[in-house]
């Protein structure tokens, strides 16, 4: 019984996400719905401001309705506690950052608020569909309006954190001269496509333009059954590695302006034109320096907000009011005795089977 429970939950799950729906704004998980009624339980305390069970659970939805079904109904019961458990230590490294602007005294202003419902307001087709998304997902416009605030105000104190960061030139030189083989850019060929299902037509194809019958682009639009079609086959620029061998041996091969013979690969017959080539290149300090400093700029914001929460959780008291990692172990356990269970009764079905045919013959 208890096995067909746990297989019955992934379906469960699947069932709660497509009832549930995905977030009709930006960050939609986070905000929170009264439903009416005063709930005492705190499923996790951050210097005595509680977070509810149903605010972890509206945040847990939220994130998992971005993965499809079969990734879902891939995952065990004790990966599902983790990853909810994830998400409450994110709601309380929220709720701690929310309680540092308070300390703070952000101000947030009515037109930043205005703003950002405007913003949500752009995703909608009429303002009565907006309305009908506040309701079914039960929350009014002052309380998304409260939740934007509060949002804002978090987003103050991360861009404060954030802010405190500096990066010299001294820095992004030895950062160069310490990944000079990362800024490598390789050969790299800029192509255009034609693929149809056979050589005959591939070959009539390649016919007209070598004739010059007609334009690549507008034949590639009309002729060509490859998702680059209607761009005029155009794949950009790639680099060795990214196409199937013999497409890319042939794009290779090939001058700017030149068209191939025609390719077969896996995917049927192409006809390819290569628009222009960039060498192997290696930039300099100066050619790459702006890309260093996004670089080192994001990796040391990230440093500088994780050391920020680190801090204020130090010297918070926040308290757990349900164990995870116990109802975590205890899936994990539940797990392998299952997996047991099943290979011993595969090793017994298979004994009978073998007893059987013994005594027939």
């Amino acid at each position: 019984m208890l096995r067909m429970i746990r297989k019955n939950m992934k379906i469960i799950l699947i069932v709660v996400i497509a009832a549930f729906g995905i977030s009709i704004f930006y960050g939609l998980g986070q905000y929170r719905s009264s439903g009416g009624q005063k709930r005492t339980y705190y499923i996790a305390e951050v210097n005595k401001s509680g977070i509810t069970s149903n605010q972890l659970q509206n945040a847990f939805l939220n994130a998992i309705s971005r993965y499809d079904d079969k990734t879902l109904s891939s995952l065990d019961q004790a990966t599902i506690v983790s990853f909810k458990k994830s998400i409450l230590n994110q709601l309380i490294d929220y709720e701690l950052l929310y309680q540092q602007a308070q300390k703070e005294k952000i101000k947030i202003s009515k037109d930043e608020i205005n703003l950002e419902i405007d913003k949500i307001k752009d995703n909608f087709s009429t303002p009565e569909e907006f309305n009908e998304a506040l309701k079914a997902n039960n929350i009014t416009l002052v309380q998304l309006k409260e939740d934007i605030k509060r949002q804002l105000m978090i987003n103050s104190i991360l861009e404060e954190a954030k802010s405190q960061v500096s990066i010299s030139d001294e820095e992004l030189l030895e950062y160069y001269n310490e990944n000079k083989e990362s800024f490598l850019e390789p050969e790299q060929v800029h192509a255009r496509h034609i693929l149809v299902e056979t050589e005959e037509e591939a070959n009539n194809l390649l016919l007209q333009l070598k004739e010059g019958l007609t334009d690549f682009a507008e034949l590639a639009k009309e002729k060509s059954i490859g998702p680059s079609a209607p761009s005029g086959g155009d794949l950009g620029f790639f680099a060795r590695g990214q196409m199937v061998k013999e497409f890319e041996d042939a794009a290779f091969s090939l001058e700017p302006g030149e068209i191939s013979d025609v390719v077969q690969t896996q995917f049927g017959y192409h006809i390819i034109k290569c628009e222009e080539k960039k060498e192997e290149h290696s930039p300099t300090f100066e050619e790459a320096k702006e890309r260093i400093s996004n670089t080192l700029r994001s990796q040391r914001e990230n440093e500088a907000v994780s050391a920020l929460i680190s801090k204020l959780k130090e010297e918070a008291v926040v308290v757990y009011n349900y164990d995870f990692d116990a109802e975590i172990e205890s899936l994990k356990s539940a797990a392998e005795e299952e997996q047991t269970s099943d290979s011993t009764e595969g090793v017994t079905s298979e004994e009978t089977v073998s007893e059987e045919a013994t005594e027939t013959k």
